[in-house]
């Protein structure tokens, strides 16, 4: 089980907001392009992070630019070998700043693709 010493632990952990956790976390470190979602304007590009973790029922990223809670983001997970996979959509649930200036953001699944590509 987790613990505040270990956050990166899998398996059923405990939230301190909700108790017990509903999916178990993978730990696992790719590559991931996003975009808020919709785009509404032309100057808000795609940016680059990476995974700390993933569930089926979302993901913790680590990213350059803080996200506002319940923004919707498009991305895009590397896989091993370059490619992408399927674009999901997700939404921001929680957001931590780091000393150095990056951002951890906590996201929920939205569309269905990431559950579908972790059951492979």
């Amino acid at each position: 089980m987790a613990s505040a010493n270990h956050p990166m632990e899998t398996g059923p952990e405990r939230s301190p907001r909700k108790g017990v956790r509903r999916e178990p976390r993978q730990d696992t470190i790719r590559i991931v392009e996003y975009a808020p979602f919709p785009r509404d304007k032309a100057d808000r590009g795609s940016r680059l992070g990476f995974t700390r973790d993933i569930s089926r029922a979302g993901m913790c990223i680590g990213v350059e630019r803080d996200e506002q809670v319940g923004a919707l983001l498009k991305l895009c997970l590397r896989e091993v070998d370059g490619s992408s996979a399927e674009p999901v959509v997700s939404r921001v649930v929680w957001t931590r700043a780091e000393p150095d200036g990056r951002f951890w953001l906590g996201l929920e699944l939205v569309s269905a693709a990431l559950g579908c590509m972790l059951a492979a």
